[in-house]
């Protein structure tokens, strides 16, 4: 019994949690457009003297908020790459460096998914290591990212690398260490395969290397 239980858990709360995660972030992101939508169906409605039930006016209110919300960034992605938005844009970026605390935030905000979802090639991971943490011979995985300023360099003789060690099992969470780039190896393990090993506190990862 316990055995088919934890098994049925295993099996119910990864789709459980991405189901609430998925649901929360469309809510997030298409609750301006709704009352947009829902304006439109109205008027649509009473054109052709139909009227959706009330059970599935909100995930159709909420489904063509999301393709509303798709064509606006893409509308918006397109515009950015413009001339003239650039330069507003540039402008725009200007204006709110000189607001106190909100430029604060908006930089670092706009330097961190600038990063996140970069297309030039440049991956926000570079790649998995190990690095003694808190101290040897004990060692934590972690990620590579970034590059060490020059003002942290100059004052360290060794060549330093930025290391994330993320937390378990929560690894949006964690610490940035600038570790000697010879105390830091690189490990054979996708970026994929670590967040994985992470998340699951160093389980799965184990479990399908056996199976292999």
């Amino acid at each position: 019994m316990k055995k088919h239980l934890l098994t049925g858990l295993v099996v119910l709360l990864p789709i459980a949690l991405t189901i609430m995660i998925v649901v929360f972030l469309i809510d997030f992101f298409t609750a301006p457009f709704v009352s947009i939508v829902d304006a439109i169906i109205y008027k649509i409605e009473i054109s052709f003297h139909f009227q959706i039930p009330q059970q599935i006016a909100l995930p159709v209110s909420r489904i063509f908020s999301l393709i509303l919300l798709f064509f606006f960034i893409l509308f918006l992605g397109i515009l950015a790459r413009g001339i003239i938005m650039k330069k507003f844009l540039e402008f725009s970026n200007r204006l709110i460096s000189r607001i106190p605390l909100i430029k604060t935030v908006y930089k670092i905000s706009k330097d961190i998914f600038s990063a996140l979802f970069s297309t030039d090639g440049k991956k926000t991971f570079k790649s998995p290591v190990i690095t003694p943490f808190p101290y040897a011979p004990s060692y934590a995985l972690g990620f590579q990212v970034g590059e060490v300023a020059d003002e942290i360099q100059k004052k360290v003789k060794e060549t330093l690398i930025p290391v994330f060690m993320p937390t378990a099992p929560h690894p949006i969470s964690g610490f940035l260490f600038f570790v000697p780039e010879k105390d830091a190896p690189k490990v054979a393990m996708t970026t994929e395969e670590s967040v994985k090993f992470l998340v699951s506190c160093g389980m799965l990862y184990g479990q399908e290397t056996e199976k292999k």
